[in-house]
């Protein structure tokens, strides 16, 4: 074979491997992105590492199935791997700080995107995972930044526009949150939880009619999950506050469900021994959920606050209920108070109008 023939091979060898490479990857990311055969996906880069045991590429690939399985440990793991080969690899950095934000370990979130973002200042993803550790940790203002970022690079995602309304909602910043999760809405028709946060937002701003149509829709969409039902009956507990045997009756039951979320399990468990007049358990409940979530926890200050005015306790119930006010908690849920006995009127009128 002349030297012409051997180029022409050479050539021939180097495009199949290429065309091999191409197949190979389109196999992986159509199981993950089209097929969703996330178990599948994570076997199928195990045969390839097993066969390409130094291709950081494929455990960047297998940390995505894992990620998408919800096992973040293996997702570290597989990162860890991949940045041995690779320390330039912006993705392994991203994918470990996704997993690190399902850990909750939002600091640790935070870093491992910082490092993704100075490798590849394009990557989209790690300012939302960035983003998304931020507003756990409560920084709100710090997250809005970075998904304006994130949506400067990829406008039409519908979960970047629910994570910017969401710490809009929590900046207290309502008409800014309601746009984002309408945005969200508009390019994910079935989007319950922006139904159900857009409806807590309507809420805030005093629009009921909204708020509770948003609400029951959240319910219509989402049937299974017990929160929409639990959140609708907080609504109408504040829009009538009268404590009522059939009221009471559908609390107890509602609130006796798996909620899968523990603090909202302390949350309204806690409500319903608020509602029988059992304030001391109430009070338990509620410092349990606070322990349990050390940011977003506004919600069990509000009614621990009214567990302790019930007890009589003022000036600690001033300190809890100020504090719900200030982490977010809209004026609207002030409503409740009207619960409390007459003879906690003076502690009362303190938050009128509500």
């Amino acid at each position: 074979m002349d030297v012409v023939g051997l180029f022409n091979l050479a050539g021939n060898i180097c495009l199949g491997v290429v065309l091999v490479g191409f197949v190979v990857e389109g196999i992986g990311y159509a199981l993950i992105r089209y097929w969703k055969k996330y178990r599948w996906a994570a076997n199928y880069y195990s045969v390839l590492l097993a066969v390409l045991p130094f291709s950081s590429t494929m455990y960047i690939n297998r940390s995505w199935t894992w990620l998408c399985l919800g096992e973040f440990e293996r997702t570290l793991a597989d990162c860890a791997r991949a940045i041995q080969l690779n320390g330039k690899a912006a993705m392994a950095y991203n994918n470990r700080a996704a997993a690190y934000v399902g850990l909750k370990r939002y600091q640790d979130a935070v870093w491992a995107a910082r490092q993704a973002i100075q490798l590849d200042n394009t990557l989209w993803s790690a300012y939302y995972n960035r983003g998304c550790a931020l507003h756990s940790l409560n920084a709100c203002e710090l997250a809005f930044k970075d998904f304006d970022l994130c949506i400067e690079q990829r406008p039409n995602l519908p979960d970047q526009y629910f994570a910017r309304a969401n710490s809009s909602l929590q900046l207290q910043q309502y008409d800014r949150a309601i746009q984002d999760y309408t945005r969200c809405i508009e390019l994910r028709s079935w989007a319950w939880n922006a139904y159900h946060n857009r409806s807590y937002a309507y809420m805030a701003i005093y629009d009921v009619e909204r708020g509770c149509a948003d609400i029951a829709r959240s319910c219509e969409l989402h049937p299974q999950a017990l929160i929409h039902r639990l959140c609708k009956a907080w609504y109408e507990l504040c829009l009538e506050p009268r404590i009522t045997s059939a009221r009471l009756e559908e609390f107890a039951s509602l609130a006796a469900l798996e909620v899968g979320n523990e603090y909202y399990r302390y949350l309204y468990q806690g409500m319903l021994y608020w509602l029988r007049e059992e304030y001391e358990k109430a009070l338990q409940q509620f410092e349990l959920g606070i322990e349990n979530e050390h940011y977003h926890n506004e919600n069990c200050y509000l009614w621990s606050g009214m567990s302790l005015a019930a007890l009589g306790r003022y000036e600690e119930a001033t300190r809890a209920i100020d504090y719900a006010l200030e982490q977010g908690v809209p004026r609207f849920f002030l409503k409740a108070l009207a619960l409390l006995k007459a003879e906690h009127a003076e502690f009362v009128a303190q938050y009128q109008p509500m």
